[in-house]
């Protein structure tokens, strides 16, 4: 989690960067070239914060009680565990 969020930062800074060119002028294939790397930057930010709140979720998930259908896969899983290490 830690590794991702850090992604996310190193992320932000290169959007800023790309949002914001130097005031020189840019070509029109300079330009085009960052437009596209802006998006794809965006798209890999939008990425990876979507894997940080499946990754909260889980969590919150995991840390609730399992109930009887979560109890009764875990008993599965282990006679197929028991079995499987005859």
């Amino acid at each position: 989690m830690e590794q991702v969020l850090t992604l996310m930062r190193e992320c932000r800074l290169v959007l800023r960067a790309l949002e914001h060119p130097p005031n020189t002028g840019e070509s029109t294939s300079a330009e085009a070239e960052r437009i596209l790397y802006l998006t794809l930057m965006n798209a890999i930010d939008a990425g990876l914060i979507r894997t940080v709140e499946d990754t909260v979720k889980v969590l919150r998930h995991a840390s609730q009680p399992l109930g009887q259908m979560g109890v009764e896969w875990l008993e599965r899983q282990a006679r197929a565990m028991e079995r499987g290490g005859e």
